[in-house]
């Protein structure tokens, strides 16, 4: 099936008929739809020998793919695919499945990318609007300063008013299933290793320290709505699974570094977090020390980070990627326009635009060339600067 609007509806059936019906609101289909009675009544998504070889790996592509079905049907989708991974993350016939997406790196970097960019579109909206439904709360509250508006003003307000409560209502659910899967995918090894890519890890790290500023820092109290249960707003759980992802990752010197390199990175926020997680008991045991051990560990990977780039502060221009102007650490060829660029930028720029960016033309990953003859010289420079430096 090419048509991605009909690969995600078939990704909507699997959700809607054989899913075990919880409390999410769907209508109970009849065991005799969605189970197996060959094998006890199991759920189909548990016993069919093809679900467990594949269907894994199918809903983390699919989860990706949907990107191009438009901005409101693919977080329906999203939040469907994200239940049904759920699901199956949690029973053992799967995952094999689960460990061997970690070997076709380019589809799981394509779902990892549409996981990263859902959530950045998703906080965006949600932490716009949630301050805006709080000062509209507190306006219709003071009812001599409600009284005191015109009619026309007061219908233009609760219009607005409507419309934010149900962006949020619509975007939260979808929020919080993909911080909890980002969450629960990651205690395998094997799949964060991926996460640690170079064209992953910046993107990762300014994504959960994007969504760490917004929860804990100075605005926080922005988002204080009445009745935040009836938006599916859940700080305290939101900020629980956020750290999770932190914890998990903190130990990685990858994940350090690009913390130390973050425009969002703030030490202060980042040790507050820590102890709201230990007051309200929201991390415990390992995870809660791994968390609390992230400051230092960036602070350690900060000097490191400050003695490269004194290292290549006057490195030649074209050493320098050609977008973001950084020092190259993996220079290829686009052999689009025969430009030299950063693999971690390029890979990045690719994975939302099938194009050239020099000259809009079609260009693929696999197309790309190393520039052998660049690279060697880059690293005979560096070496000859640190050996200065020594």
């Amino acid at each position: 099936v090419r048509n991605y609007n009909l690969r995600a509806k078939l990704g909507d059936v699997l959700y809607d008929v054989y899913l075990p019906t919880n409390d999410d609101n769907r209508s109970p289909v009849p065991e005799s739809v969605s189970c197996d009675p060959m094998a006890g009544g199991q759920s189909y998504l548990l016993s069919d020998k093809s679900a467990q070889e594949s269907l894994a790996p199918s809903l983390l592509l699919l989860y990706g793919e949907v990107e191009h079905t438009g901005f409101y049907d693919k977080m329906s989708h999203r939040a469907n695919i994200a239940a049904l991974l759920k699901y199956l993350w949690e029973s053992s016939e799967h995952r094999p499945a689960f460990r061997r997406i970690t070997q076709n790196k380019e589809s799981f970097i394509k779902f990892a990318n549409g996981i990263m960019n859902e959530t950045n579109s998703l906080i965006a909206s949600v932490m716009e609007k949630l301050p805006e439904i709080r000062q509209v709360q507190i306006q219709m509250a003071d009812s001599q300063q409600w009284a005191a508006l015109s009619e026309e003003q007061r219908e233009t307000i609760s219009s607005r008013h409507e419309d934010n409560e149900a962006e949020v209502k619509r975007a939260l659910p979808l929020c919080n299933k993909t911080l909890q899967m980002l969450g629960f995918l990651n205690t395998d090894k094997d799949i964060r290793n991926l996460f640690l890519l170079d064209e992953m890890c910046p993107r990762l790290v300014n994504m959960l320290l994007h969504v760490l500023t917004k929860l804990v820092g100075s605005r926080g109290l922005e988002l204080k709505v009445d009745n935040p249960e009836s938006y599916n707003f859940k700080p305290k759980e939101m900020l629980r699974d956020l750290c999770a992802i932190f914890a998990s990752f903190a130990s990685a010197h990858e994940f350090q570094v690009e913390c130390a390199k973050s425009g969002y990175y703030n030490s202060e926020l980042v040790s507050k977090s820590v102890k709201t997680c230990r007051r309200l008991n929201l991390l415990t045991g390992k995870s809660m020390d791994l968390f609390a051990s992230l400051p230092l560990r960036v602070e350690e990977a900060a000097a490191t980070v400050a003695i490269d780039d004194a290292l290549t502060k006057d490195a030649p221009d074209e050493f320098l990627d050609p977008l973001m102007f950084t020092f190259m650490h993996d220079p290829v060829i686009l052999p689009t326009s025969d430009t030299i660029i950063d693999r971690s930028t390029i890979t990045q720029h690719l994975l939302n635009d099938a194009h050239d960016p020099f000259n809009r033309k079609e260009l693929t990953v696999d197309m790309i060339k190393p520039a052998t003859e660049l690279k060697e010289r880059m690293t005979k420079w560096l070496n000859e600067k640190r050996a200065a430096a020594a």
